[in-house]
């Protein structure tokens, strides 16, 4: 998809290492959080700063500071094509942390600087925040508002198809949504729409403890009640409704807290597209539970 900063102290733009490329074709560039590896030079260096950038900005966008500088830097595979940008995210999770995590991006340079990347970065913030897989619609929903404006208005349009044809789910069963349904591209834009309300009348902290104690034991009723002043799902859910008719349905564009980020040079207009995906998770005591995000754009060269 479309899919999913500078960092304003002088050692991420001084202390790009590029370190030599394995082959003539091949680059390598490495920061103190990320290591990254792309089909030329400039384009893993480009990667590589702007992913030092959005980490910075996103983190302060959503958690008010900065992330400390990971343990060890994540690694991030970069495929160059002529299409559209795609993203994939992989966690490792033990003893309520990341014990590893990994991402894959694809597409032009443009749109993987302008929304695969950040996408996939805001989904290294909010696992080192929870420490374990977030809800999906929470998780998906809320890091494409990390992405570009281009995105954004085509998720803007995917929501008003998704009422239109009356394929949104309550409240209370999307909160539950434990793995990506059938309707993929429904799913995501209920999941973007919802939390844009949300951040929208209370703020990005509290979305985030909305989110956490509604996990907790599928407290989504207390946590709406809590958080929001709303006595349950129903409620919140009536509430989301009302505010769709008057924002989107309106045709006010989406205007999220600004997060620094690339812009593509503009290009023809996108059309909905169709994902896939897989995830996997597997939560046990005796072994790391493990996640992957992935999102891809309905073209050939990223069909999975």
């Amino acid at each position: 998809m479309d899919a999913r900063v500078l960092r304003w102290g002088g050692w991420v733009l001084l202390g790009l290492l590029v370190l030599p490329a394995r082959s003539v074709e091949a680059g390598r560039a490495q920061t103190r959080n990320f290591v990254v590896e792309a089909p030329t030079q400039p384009a893993a260096e480009a990667v590589a700063r702007h992913a030092e950038t959005v980490r910075v900005s996103i983190a302060k966008a959503w958690l008010g500071r900065e992330l400390a500088d990971w343990p060890e830097p994540c690694p991030v595979r970069v495929k160059l094509t002529g299409g559209e940008a795609g993203g994939v995210t992989t966690f490792d999770f033990g003893d309520g942390d990341v014990t590893h995590q990994e991402i894959t991006v694809e597409g032009r340079l443009d749109r993987i600087l302008a929304s695969a990347l950040p996408h996939e970065i805001t989904h290294t913030i909010f696992a080192a925040h929870f420490g374990g897989p977030m809800p999906r619609w929470a998780d998906e929903g809320a890091s494409l508002l990390s992405e570009d404006v281009k995105e954004l208005a085509l998720h803007d349009r995917i929501v008003m198809d998704l009422f239109k044809r009356r394929g949104e789910l309550p409240l209370g069963q999307l909160f539950r949504v434990a793995e990506y349904p059938a309707d993929l591209m429904g799913f995501y834009g209920q999941g973007y729409s919802v939390a844009r309300f949300l951040i929208e009348i209370g703020g990005r902290p509290r979305f985030l403890q909305f989110v956490r104690e509604g996990m907790d034991g599928e407290r989504w009723d207390n946590a709406a009640r809590r958080h929001y002043g709303l006595s349950n799902c129903r409620e919140l859910d009536r509430a989301w409704r009302a505010w769709h008719k008057v924002t989107l349905a309106s045709g006010r564009p989406s205007t999220p807290p600004l997060i620094l980020r690339a812009q593509s040079d503009d290009g023809p207009e996108p059309t909905l597209p169709v994902r896939t995906s897989q995830a996997e998770r597997g939560m046990t005591a005796a072994s790391p539970g493990r996640r992957e995000e992935r999102e891809a754009e309905a073209r050939p060269s990223l069909r999975r």
